[in-house]
Parts: structure tokens; C-alpha cells; sequence
């Protein structure tokens, strides 16, 4: 018998890994951000307003990566329960300048399937602009 060419999913269990979306986040591209999200997501990164919806989110997150060099998700712990993944994370932010500094941060993602329908960030950038 030949191997199964997917892995194996159990009807109605939801199979989602959070650092496959940050491994998306880290290719800089916004697009593949907000793929992560369901059309009327609500988002909410450190201490900027909350935004919604999938071109609204797209926009600010290009914003955003157009102050950065770069970025990479480090992450330690996520703890899932029921619809709702809590990822403990350093970021490795890449400065304009080539300067690098590491993060600490929190991610809290609730899922409409496996989409995210609310994700909150909790991180101080102020090192970043430092």
C-alpha cells in the first residue's frame, strides 16, 4: 500500500498551523498575509486602531512593511483552544538602516475555520524605531 499523498484530515477536525502563517507573514509579501483572513476580518497590530476587512488589512500591513527591511517570526509556544490560537513569539525585525532587533510579542488569532477572524497583536515597536 502506497503512502497518502495528504496528510490525513478527520471530518470536521479543523488542522491549522499557525507557523505556516507566519513563514507567510516572513516573505514580506501582504497579499499572503491577508490570505490568512477571512473578507471581514477584524485586526488590530500593537497599538493602532482596529481595521477590517481583507484591503483594508492589506493596506496597512504593506504600510507597515514599507518602514522594515525585513522580518522573521521566531516562535516558541502556541496553545490552541477551540477556535482560538495564542502564538508567543520573538520578531526579528530588519531595520532600513541593516540594523537588526528582536522582538517579544504575542499573537491571538480566533478562526472561522481556517481563517482568522479577529487577530490581535501585542508587541512594543518602539525598539524597532529606536
Amino acid at each position: 500500500m502506497s503512502p497518502p499523498t495528504a496528510p490525513y484530515r478527520r471530518p470536521g477536525v479543523i488542522t491549522r498551523d499557525v507557523r505556516l502563517i507566519f513563514a507567510d507573514i516572513d516573505t514580506f509579501d501582504p497579499d499572503r498575509f491577508v490570505a490568512h483572513l477571512t473578507p471581514g476580518a477584524v485586526f488590530r497590530f500593537a497599538n493602532a486602531p482596529v481595521i477590517s476587512g481583507r484591503a483594508e488589512i492589506r493596506d496597512a500591513v504593506a504600510a507597515f512593511f514599507d518602514t522594515i527591511a525585513g522580518l522573521t517570526h521566531h516562535v516558541h509556544h502556541v496553545w490552541e483552544h477551540g477556535d482560538v490560537s495564542i502564538a508567543q513569539t520573538d520578531v526579528e525585525y530588519v531595520r532600513k538602516d541593516g540594523g537588526t532587533v528582536l522582538i517579544p510579542n504575542a499573537d491571538i488569532l480566533t478562526f472561522d475555520g481556517d481563517l482568522a477572524k479577529d487577530w490581535r497583536i501585542y508587541i512594543d515597536l518602539a525598539p524597532l524605531y529606536a
